[in-house]
C-alpha cells in the first residue's frame, strides 16, 4: 500500500479510539490523528535503503524489520517516547506508544493484503506471506478512509470514523470474496487443460477491483489472462489512443473471452540454455529470492556482449512496462548485474 493511505489508516484508527472531547487528561484529538498518521508511515522509512542497493532493498531490506511483528513493541515505546519529548507531553508516553503501535499494526496489515509480500517475522524468519487481496495502489480504499477522516476531524466524531474503518475491512472483504471467484476461474482452467500439477494465483489490478490477473504456474513456463469479472463482453480498443495507462483497461476481458498469453521462465529454443545459465549465477541470488513468478522479459545481443533479462509476473500489467526487471549483462567469463529502470528509455543501471 501507499505511504499516504498508509498514513491516513493510522490517523483514521487514532481518531476512532478517542474520545470525543478534549480535556486536560488526554491527549487532543490534533495530537492524536498527527501521531496515528506518522506512526502508521514510519515503516516505510526503509526506502532508504534503496538508494545503497535496489536489489537489496526490494529482496531483503524492504517490508522487512520495520513491518515486523516481532519488531513491533520496540518501534511502538520507541516512537512513542520521542514524541512524547517533543510535543513536551512525557506523562503521555504510554498512550503515545499505544498509538504508534495502532498505527504501525495498521501498517503492517494493510501490506499483508497486498501481492508483494511481507516478513512478519523478521529478524526471526524472512518468510513474506502475501495475500493478494488488494492492489498496492488502490483509489478506491484511499477515498473511503480519507473521507472518513474528514468528516471525523469536521464533525469532531469518533462514530464516523468508526464507521469508516467498519467500510474499509466491509470493502477488503469484498475484495477476497472476488479473488475467490476469480480464482476458481484459474482453476477451471486447469481443469479444462488437464494440468494437474500447474499452480493458480488470480492477483488484484489497478482501476477496479473487479480486475484481476490469473496466472496458471506450470513449472518452467505459465498461463497469464486478465479478467475482468463483471464485465459482458469485449472492449475493442479505441481509434483514437489514450494514454498508455488508460489504455491496458481494454485488455480486461470477461471470463468467456479470456485469452491466456504464454510466459516462459526461460525463454525457447536457442534462448533456453543462456537464460537458464544466467539465471542460475550467483549475482541473481537475491532476485531468485524475490521474485514469485519469474519469467523470461528479453535478451539484448550485440557482437560485444549478451544482456539478459528477467521480470517477475506478479507485476505484469498489460501497456505497461514491468517493474523490478533484474539480469546480467556480459560475456561468458565476466558477467554483471543491472536493472532496467522504468520509464521509456529502458535505461541500465549498473548494480554493484
Amino acid at each position: 500500500m501507499d505511504t499516504f493511505t498508509h498514513a491516513i489508516v493510522g490517523a483514521t484508527l487514532a481518531r476512532a479510539t478517542a474520545g470525543n472531547a478534549d480535556d486536560e487528561n488526554t491527549l487532543p484529538i490534533k495530537v492524536r490523528v498527527w501521531v496515528g498518521g506518522l506512526a502508521a508511515a514510519f515503516p516505510d522509512i526503509d526506502f532508504i535503503t534503496i538508494f545503497i542497493n535496489p536489489l537489496r532493498y526490494i529482496s531483503d531490506w524492504h517490508r522487512a524489520e520495520t513491518h515486523s511483528l516481532v519488531m513491533l513493541p520496540l518501534w511502538s515505546l520507541l516512537l512513542g517516547y520521542l514524541v512524547s519529548i517533543v510535543v513536551k507531553r512525557p506523562q503521555h508516553w504510554p498512550g503515545l506508544a499505544l498509538i504508534c503501535g495502532i498505527g504501525i499494526l495498521s501498517h503492517i496489515v494493510t501490506d499483508l493484503i497486498t501481492s508483494w509480500g511481507t516478513a512478519i517475522f523478521a529478524p526471526l524468519s524472512y518468510y513474506r506471506p502475501r495475500w493478494g487481496i488488494t492492489f498496492i495502489i488502490d483509489p478506491y480504499f484511499t477515498l473511503i478512509v480519507l473521507t472518513g477522516l474528514a468528516f471525523a476531524l469536521l464533525k469532531n466524531s469518533r462514530w464516523i470514523a468508526q464507521a469508516a474503518v467498519v467500510l474499509l475491512i466491509t470493502y477488503v472483504g469484498f475484495q477476497a470474496l472476488l479473488k475467490f471467484q476469480a480464482h476458481s476461474i484459474a482453476e477451471h482452467y486447469v481443469i479444462e487443460h488437464r494440468l494437474q500439477s500447474a499452480r493458480v494465483d488470480a492477483l488484484p489490478q489497478p482501476f477496479s477491483p473487479f480486475y484481476w490477473k490469473l496466472i496458471v504456474d506450470i513449472g518452467d513456463s505459465y498461463r497469464v489472462a486478465f479478467l475482468d469479472l463483471i464485465g459482458s463482453e469485449y472492449k475493442p480498443l479505441p481509434t483514437k489512443q489514450p494514454a498508455t495507462l488508460l489504455r491496458s483497461v481494454y485488455y480486461y476481458r470477461p471470463r468467456q473471452q479470456l485469452v491466456w498469453s504464454r510466459y516462459s521462465h526461460y525463454g525457447v529454443g536457442d534462448d533456453r540454455v543462456l537464460a537458464k545459465q544466467i539465471w542460475l549465477q550467483p549475482q541473481l541470488k537475491h532476485y531468485r529470492q524475490f521474485a514469485a513468478y519469474p519469467a523470461l522479459y528479453r535478451i539484448d545481443a550485440t557482437a560485444r556482449n549478451h544482456c539478459v533479462w528477467f521480470m517477475d509476473l506478479r507485476f505484469l500489467i498489460p501497456q505497461l512496462k514491468a517493474p523490478c526487471r533484474y539480469g546480467l549483462c556480459g560475456t561468458s567469463d565476466n558477467w554483471r548485474l543491472y536493472r532496467l529502470r522504468s520509464g521509456d528509455k529502458n535505461e541500465k543501471q549498473l548494480i554493484d
